[in-house]
């Protein structure tokens, strides 16, 4: 891994005590100078003719669709003042992004691509069972999670089944007509236009062809004592349909728009989820969808700081009305199927409970994703479950149940037993609920926590045993947090707009920057910082953390929210090994989905670039730099001189064996402008003959060289920019290991 900033933190061990709800306000920004555009390497999966858009006033989307050159508005999330646009004929999202990062249009917060989520292919498959077998004793997973023990089980004269819970199943379309789940459901919502492109009413087949969700459903909430099949581990919990595939791929903002269309009551029926369970995930980090899970997870809408109607309702024993929420969501996510330690999202987004698969074994099952931010396993290997009435075999009878794995089999399983807590404890938060489901857990693997199986596999009986304690208060639940990271750039901008930078000027906040909290060496949280500067992490556990920020000051267009790139993270002080702490953060319990208090901390690039050629000609280093009193860039070179570096002289090629020229970039420098990176080039305006070149760059502690580097002599800087070069090949644009 290597090192990519250095930043200093305006303040250490800074005590986080108070959370807000509060929504940020919009700063300004620096206005971008045109930069050449770039197409943007996108590095995540996505929908290749679409952006997202946040915005902060709508009527900028048609300033957007302009600098496009066409395209248009396709959906809008207005709760999340998001919109999807298409783009125009023969531009892809990469070109957009590229181009929209050398123009500001005031009004938008983020322009991201796409990112897509493929619907997970089954691990592994056995054979078809008629609904005649005696299936529940089939169930092995039931067996070792003490399932029927769980359900024996009396709280406060009530047994656990999931009653008066709903579960959200963002997925496929559910075939509502199987007999196992009869009566299951509520009114649901297509987002895709599947199979009604809008509410979903109870009792219908929405499978529309596909499995998944009638599987997953069945897993959760299959009915019980009907004389049918299996049952679910929340028997009695109810089943919202929240249909996002319709093939093989969804996207972010089509989950976004299902996830808005549930906790605001689209269809007005007074019924919000409880728990909302996805069995999906991709290797992009969207804004759209960060904010959507934060505005359920918190039950504020996060873009307006009030609280979401449907959660502000006095069920879970609040003030109906008094715009403090009394409940919220707790969400489920698959950790994935690829065997790999990686991140996927949205498991990978703080609060979320990320759920891995075990066996029959009690062992991690092969294919289950690690990582430090998994929660629990639970059995995903060979679960039987329902099947859609559709699928039949060769006599014409409907199989109606089936054995597959993955993920996306656990993860159902623990919504099933975040409904049995909910039943009982329903103001309970997404953190509340995880640390329940943790601290009961039967441990696998190495003692404790470990990046295979987490806090190990799901045990029913001891988690319900557990919630009677709280509810008679004899146990009490572990309170979550709320944190956030503020970052800056270090220099200040000509925030004033006097063609001076000067104390009178802001420093600019940094939007799409990583930042990682970390404990005992291991990534627990992560997240991106939004168009104000802000990473916060929601329902996260009380703690000292030691803090990793990633990024360069560069804050130019869209609030250079346009970045498609996992950057690699490095320690605040630039030196893994010696164990100091340059940044720490003290996280106290406390509710709401930003903090008042946000540890703030500064980027400021380092950059030094070398010219070296032969053959005694005349060559310029070129570097293009911003002055903000002509409030443009220009190209600079050792005979113009720099406003916000120096160059070590003019080699004029005296020597035909060796010239070289070195810019070194200020500690004082105006923040990049320079469409997102910075600009290198060869000036070759003075030459006369044809020769190569060779550039290194040291940005932030990490050296490359290029070359040899073909130079045409007549040619200029902007013929020979090299930006895309550096900044595909360069230094924080990889994908994030951890």
């Amino acid at each position: 891994m290597k090192r990519l900033h250095w930043i200093s933190l305006a303040a250490l061990g800074l005590l986080i005590a108070a959370c807000s709800t509060a929504p940020q306000g919009q700063n300004k920004q620096p206005t971008a100078a045109e930069a050449p555009a770039r197409t943007v390497t996108i590095l995540a999966d996505h929908v290749t003719d679409q952006i997202v858009v946040g915005y902060t006033d709508p009527a900028e989307l048609d300033a957007l669709i302009e600098a496009l050159g066409g395209g248009r508005v396709l959906k809008t999330l207005p709760e999340m003042k998001a919109a999807l646009v298409e783009l125009p004929a023969g531009m892809n999202a990469g070109a957009a992004l590229g181009k929209l990062k050398s123009k500001r249009i005031a009004g938008l917060r983020y322009v991201q691509p796409n990112y897509t989520h493929p619907l997970p292919e089954p691990v592994a498959n056995a054979a078809l069972l008629g609904m005649n077998d005696p299936l529940e004793a089939q169930k092995w997973d039931h067996d070792v999670m003490q399932a029927d023990a769980a359900w024996a089980t009396t709280i406060d004269g009530t047994h656990p089944d999931g009653s008066g819970v709903v579960i959200g199943v963002v997925d496929t379309g559910i075939d509502g007509t199987h007999p196992d789940l009869a009566g299951a459901f509520v009114n649901g919502y297509d987002a895709v236009g599947c199979s009604t492109f809008g509410v979903i009413p109870p009792g219908i087949d929405a499978s529309e062809g596909q499995i998944h969700g009638t599987h997953v459903a069945g897993i959760a909430a299959a009915r019980a004592g009907n004389g049918q099949g299996v049952a679910g581990v929340a028997p009695n919990a109810t089943l919202m349909d929240l249909q996002v595939f319709c093939g093989r791929f969804t996207d972010d903002f089509t989950i976004a728009t299902a996830i808005v269309a549930a906790i605001y009551d689209i269809d007005g029926d007074g019924i919000v989820p409880d728990v909302i369970t996805m069995s999906l995930g991709g290797k992009g980090y969207g804004q759209v969808l960060k904010d959507v899970l934060d505005s359920a997870m918190s039950g504020y809408n996060v873009i307006t700081g009030t609280a979401i109607p449907g959660y502000d309702d006095g069920t879970a024993g609040g003030t109906p009305g008094d715009g403090t929420p009394d409940r919220s969501v707790t969400f489920t996510v698959a950790m994935g199927n690829s065997g790999q330690d990686e991140v996927e999202y949205p498991a990978g987004y703080p609060g979320i409970i990320a759920v891995g698969a075990s066996n029959a074994r009690d062992e991690k099952a092969d294919f289950s994703t690690a990582g430090g931010h998994i929660s629990v396993v639970a059995p995903g290997v060979d679960i039987l479950s329902t099947w859609p009435t559709w699928d039949r075999d060769p006599t014409g009878h409907p199989y109606l149940y089936y054995r597959i794995s993955g993920t996306s089999m656990a993860t159902p399983q623990v919504a099933g037993a975040v409904a049995l807590v909910k039943q009982f404890l329903p103001g309970a938060s997404a953190y509340e609920v995880r640390r329940l489901l943790e601290t009961t857990a039967d441990d696998l693997g190495p003692a404790g926590f470990d990046r295979g199986t987490g806090w190990g596999r799901v045990n029913l009986k001891a988690l319900v045993d557990k919630v009677a304690g709280v509810v008679v208060g004899s146990e009490s639940t572990e309170k979550g947090a709320v944190a956030s990271v503020r970052v800056f750039t270090e220099n200040r901008w000509d925030s004033n707009l006097d063609g001076v930078v000067d104390a009178s000027d802001e420093r600019a906040p940094v939007g799409a920057v990583d930042v990682q909290l970390l404990q005992d060496g291991v990534v627990k949280y992560l997240a991106k910082t939004n168009s104000d500067g802000f990473a916060n992490f929601v329902n996260v556990a009380p703690g000292i953390y030691k803090v990793m920020v990633a990024g360069q000051d560069i804050t130019d267009g869209a609030a250079m929210n346009v970045w498609p790139y996992e950057r690699v993270s490095w320690d605040v002080d630039g030196d893994p090994s010696n164990g100091v702490t340059l940044g720490s953060l003290t996280v106290v319990p406390c509710g709401g989905f930003v903090s008042d208090n946000p540890l703030e901390a500064t980027l400021s690039t380092q950059l030094q670039v070398t010219l070296e050629w032969t053959g005694g000609d005349d060559l310029d280093l070129a570097v293009y730099e911003y002055d903000p009193a002509l409030g443009a860039r220009a190209w600079h070179t050792a005979k113009t001189g720099a406003l916000w570096g120096s160059f070590d002289g003019d080699d004029t090629g005296a020597d035909p064996t060796h010239a070289s020229e070195t810019y070194t970039l200020d500690a004082t420098h105006y923040p990049s402008l320079a469409g997102g990176y910075y600009h290198i080039s060869i000036d070759a305006s003075g030459a006369t003959v044809g020769t190569t070149a060779t550039l290194t760059l040291s940005m932030n502690g990490f050296t490359k060289s290029y070359g040899p580097i073909p130079v045409t002599p007549g040619t200029t800087a902007f013929d020979n920019d090299f930006d895309l070069l550096f900044t595909l090949i360069g230094f924080d644009n990889w994908p994030t290991v951890y």
